[in-house]
């Protein structure tokens, strides 16, 4: 998902490599963010954050397989406090922290970029335009190497992507839509949509004319 224009808060600008502060962490190599993303997880259980895995990782859960090095959260989270002790205790596992904020009218409104001595990376997103508590609710929890994790339910996952609009994100609902249309909620899916907008809604009601047997009544 695209990101708003945001400013740093405050930025620690090295990936701290020093062994003693790295605290158990599943990465051992480049290329595991989704590894990177379990060790998230278990600190935003740890703070009762709750979340729900988004971007390619969840694009991929739902039927649309692509290669991508980063992993994506969206986070209930409206204001930086809530997240202080999240980022200190990322910190002190030896991760490279940086949290922004969106300006008014963003349509995100924080980011908090996490990476590992490997560049491995895991963005956790807060104060998503369109996203409230239901959509936590909504999560599907599954099993990932042995880790339970939750990813965006499918309606909450195509109307983000409407939402973002980039053509990637179109790409990825048209290929979630082939594999996946006997599972969706029509209604729930145009209900959600709306949120962002009558541009999205719009948006959608076109990429759905391909899928004519998908009823939003």
């Amino acid at each position: 998902m695209s990101g708003p224009e945001i400013k740093a808060e405050s930025n620690s600008k090295h990936v701290n490599t020093s062994p003693f502060l790295v605290k158990n962490l599943r990465t051992t190599a480049p290329g595991q963010s989704a590894l990177l993303l379990l060790d998230v997880i278990d600190l935003l259980n740890k703070h009762n954050i709750s979340y729900a895995v988004i971007g390619a990782f969840a694009a991929s859960f739902h039927g649309m397989v692509r290669a991508s090095l980063d992993a994506d959260a969206a986070i209930s989270a409206r204001t930086p406090k809530i997240t202080d002790g999240l980022c200190r205790d990322l910190r002190e596992s030896g991760l490279d922290v940086q949290r922004r904020t969106g300006g008014p009218g963003d349509p995100i409104a924080g980011v908090i970029n996490i990476q590992d001595r490997f560049h491995n990376r895991v963005d956790l997103l807060s104060g998503i335009r369109g996203v409230g508590r239901e959509t936590f609710d909504r999560s599907v929890e599954t099993q990932f190497m042995g880790s339970s994790i939750k990813i965006a339910g499918l309606e909450d996952f195509i109307a983000m992507k409407i939402f973002a609009g980039g053509p990637k994100d179109i790409q990825d609902i048209i290929g979630i839509l082939e594999v996946s249309h006997e599972k969706i909620n029509g209604s729930l899916l145009k209900q959600l949509t709306s949120r962002y907008g009558k541009e999205c809604a719009i948006k959608l009601g076109e990429v759905l004319k391909q899928y004519p047997f998908l009823s939003t009544e």
